[in-house]
């Protein structure tokens, strides 16, 4: 199997490479390193301005590549990887590009540049691969190169009572079966603004919360008890995505997984609004799978 990695000359692009050694330790998986350019002209232009400007993106894709693959080697004793630079004036299409030209299930991609410490960030490049990749893309936390583990320890898969859903905890299990990973099942409710007049009180708004976090908790019971997976559960609520996502007991080693939304493609990654929020509210590493992912082929080393 194959992981692409891509690559960035600033500081947030050592979170992603810290996040593609993990999961290249965990997966079996060896890496390409990938560099997007802007694409030069085609044509001649006065004073040689193209032939200078192409050497500048040659050395520049050199320099970073290098520097990213020497971190990989120091850092994480990985000292075989291969590079690939591709000239597309989007760096998410370049990416998309380069996983479709390796034949790679997983894209690996650094925080976007208004990320908040300790926070994932949907910069432009998440955005182009979260609506419309068909590789699985992982993103890393903004400082994740900071606080990485020496290894992935639990897997914890975003749930909801959809098909979708319950694909993406067949495919985290089969990744942590092999490794004993523990596999938890987290789903988040949302607590609503208010759904009743202001003059009737909060005891029934209290009331319809409990029952709806009652049966999220039955959904997946349920769901374990049919499926006989060996994983445990937690309902975690709040007013945002960002609150409920606080209470659960986040670990730096947990990797969190999300399916794409049934509005989407098949073999495609799309969102969908909640799993949007919970992304941008997640502290920890995330790696969202597209719609009819194959976890055969993500086995395959």
């Amino acid at each position: 199997m194959r992981i692409v990695v891509g690559v960035s000359p600033d500081e947030s692009g050592e979170d992603g490479l810290a996040l593609g050694a993990l999961l290249s330790r965990l997966l079996g998986a060896s890496i390409t390193l990938a560099f997007v350019h802007p694409p030069t002209m085609d044509y001649p232009s006065m004073g040689n301005v193209d032939a200078e400007w192409e050497a500048f993106l040659r050395q520049r894709s050199h320099d970073t590549l290098t520097h990213a693959a020497s971190i990989l080697r120091d850092d994480w004793s990985i000292g075989e990887v291969d590079t690939l630079v591709v000239a597309r004036s989007s760096v998410g299409h370049g990416l998309r590009d380069a996983a479709d030209e390796v034949g790679a299930l997983v894209i690996v991609i650094w925080p976007g540049s208004e990320g908040v410490d300790g926070h994932l960030a949907l910069g432009s490049v998440a955005h182009t691969l979260l609506h419309g990749g068909a590789a699985a893309v992982a993103l890393a936390p903004e400082g994740y190169r900071e606080i990485a583990p020496e290894s992935i320890q639990r897997l914890v898969v975003g749930f909801q009572d959809t098909p979708e859903s319950e694909y993406a905890v067949g495919i985290a299990e089969s990744v942590a079966r092999p490794h004993d990973l523990p596999l938890h099942l987290l789903t988040v409710v949302l607590r609503m603004t208010r759904i009743l007049g202001a003059r009737i009180g909060r005891d029934p708004e209290r009331m319809v919360m409990e029952a709806l976090i009652e049966h999220e908790r039955a959904a997946q019971q349920g769901f374990l008890e049919r499926s006989g997976l060996p994983a445990t559960g937690s309902v975690v609520e709040g007013d945002t995505a960002g609150r409920a996502m606080s209470r659960f007991d986040w670990q730096d080693s947990d990797v969190f997984v999300a399916a794409s939304s049934s509005l989407g493609l098949l073999s495609r990654v799309f969102l969908g609004d909640l799993t949007h929020k919970l992304l941008r509210a997640c502290t920890v590493p995330a790696v969202v799978l597209p719609r009819g992912f194959d976890p055969d082929g993500l086995l395959d080393a």
